[in-house]
């Protein structure tokens, strides 16, 4: 680390020293941007502005800022902490079957996965703090007052954990440790089925709210943690691809694994979805019923029928089946309203909850529903929670690295082993060294080529020789090229 001429160079990067040249910088930077970009990044600047002030009327104790009421103690605050954390742990199921089982189809998600998985578990963490008021203290309790009995403190436990190992994760991806990196995305894979099943089993060990209650409100968290990620990468992607940004040329392959896993999830979900409102509507269960006629037939069913089923489960799933909408910008529509639904889904479990009264001792008076609307502040501040992670992650984008690195160290599953041998035997004699040793971290260019033709890509996979991004060994490589040649 040096400084010279006002500027801080810390290894490879420069960066500014003094005011006048931040200032300096910043502007040469901003004359450099596009007008659409420019726009893009004055919005999320204004979103940020509107979740900072919104965040700062949350702080005060005894300010009634929020909708919420004795009735209705969980709001949009509860549904946006739920939503993105479990986009977190969809992120890494999703890049795992790439960085932990080695299906070589899905490593393009790593980099990309892991940068937003951190970002939405950070954002996750910022919403539920302005919720409690005093977060410092689930920290202690998770500590200091250990309730293995509680789905509470396991998910605190988990959540916790998770931090670590993501931030980990990213610091591997980006420095030379393989070793590490292939530990770090375990856990992380690990970790995000436990920690989305035990913030399910908060909702679900509610034996005073019937329509949380259940074994299957975990099931169903997993299953919309899925479908969150693979959106959430779809969006990326196709953005990818649009503005051609790093390693765009695999964008084609990364959209034709979004389509084959969001289908997938799609189907799961609104399997559970309609399993959830055939046993609430002939269940026997006290109140029960009624919060699921709620849903369907009362001051619901516009968002559920319109929001949830038709835009959130049904179009993408349309979208999705029918080949000729096998595009990168319908792959990217198809993944916007998944998202969307996702997020309707959540507000709906949590509100139809909530919206059956139970008694009046419980401080309910409100005949036949609770009324519940989410104020301004939470609004708010679930806008600025989307600007932050959207402003962070566009400069990541653009100031990053994002390109595939020599990292995949995979464990020794038998179907990686049987397709080396296989990529072994079927390399041709003038093949070069680097297409020889076609392992686990290059993208197989057969496979890249199908898949952008089937997303209408032909120019995202040109002929070209696989990049750095291979991982296979450096002595493994020679040995193959001398074989080859």
């Amino acid at each position: 680390m040096q400084v010279i001429d006002s500027t801080l160079y810390l290894g490879k990067v420069a960066v500014p020293a003094t005011p006048t040249a931040m200032r300096n910088a910043v502007a040469r930077e901003i004359d450099s941007m596009s007008i659409a970009t420019r726009v893009w990044y004055a919005l999320l600047s204004a979103g940020l502005a509107i979740g900072a002030v919104c965040a700062l009327l949350a702080l005060p104790p005894g300010w009634e800022v929020m909708g919420t009421s004795p009735s209705a103690e969980w709001g949009m605050l509860i549904v946006g902490y739920v939503f993105f954390a479990i986009m977190t742990s969809g992120l890494c199921l999703a890049s795992s079957l790439g960085t932990v089982f080695g299906i070589e189809r899905f490593l393009p998600f790593e980099k990309r996965h892991a940068v937003l998985a951190l970002l939405s578990l950070t954002t996750a963490f910022g919403v539920i703090a302005l919720e409690l008021a005093y977060p410092i203290r689930m920290v202690f309790g998770a500590v200091l007052v250990i309730a293995p009995s509680s789905p509470m403190w396991w998910m605190g436990v988990f959540y916790g954990a998770y931090l670590v190992v993501l931030i980990v994760e990213v610091w591997t991806l980006f420095t030379p440790h393989p070793i590490i990196h292939k530990y770090a995305c375990t856990a992380a894979a690990g970790i995000g089925v436990c920690a989305p099943t035990t913030l399910g089993a908060v909702f679900g060990v509610l034996a005073a709210k019937p329509f949380w209650f259940g074994v299957f409100t975990p099931v169903l968290m997993v299953a919309s943690a899925f479908v969150g990620g693979v959106a959430l990468l779809g969006i990326v992607f196709w953005a990818v691809n649009r503005y051609k940004l790093d390693a765009w040329p695999v964008s084609g392959l990364a959209l034709g694994s979004v389509r084959i896993l969001l289908a997938g999830g799609l189907i799961v979900v609104a399997a559970l979805i309609a399993r959830q409102v055939a046993d609430g509507l002939t269940s026997s269960v006290p109140d029960l019923r009624p919060s699921t006629v709620a849903l369907v037939a009362g001051p619901l069913a516009p968002l559920f029928w319109g929001g949830r089923v038709a835009l959130g489960l049904v179009a993408p799933l349309a979208i999705l089946a029918l080949p000729r909408f096998r595009t990168p910008a319908f792959t990217g529509l198809a993944a916007i309203l998944s998202l969307a639904g996702i997020f309707i889904d959540r507000t709906l479990f949590v509100v139809a909850g909530e919206l059956v009264p139970r008694t009046t001792m419980a401080g309910t008076v409100a005949y036949p529903y609770v009324h519940y609307w989410p104020s301004p502040v939470e609004i708010g501040i679930l806008v600025g929670a989307a600007a932050f992670m959207a402003m962070v992650y566009s400069l990541v984008e653009r100031y990053v690295p994002m390109g595939e690195g020599d990292v995949h160290v995979f464990w020794p599953w038998p179907w990686l082993k049987h397709h080396d041998d296989h990529d072994h035997d079927a390399a041709p004699a003038s093949a070069p060294a680097g297409a020889a040793a076609g392992g686990a971290g290059a993208a197989d260019l057969a496979t890249a080529d199908l898949a952008a033709a089937d997303l209408g890509l032909a120019e995202a996979a040109p002929a070209r020789a696989p990049d750095e991004s291979a991982t296979v060994p450096a002595q493994a490589s020679s040995a193959d090229g001398q074989e080859a040649r």
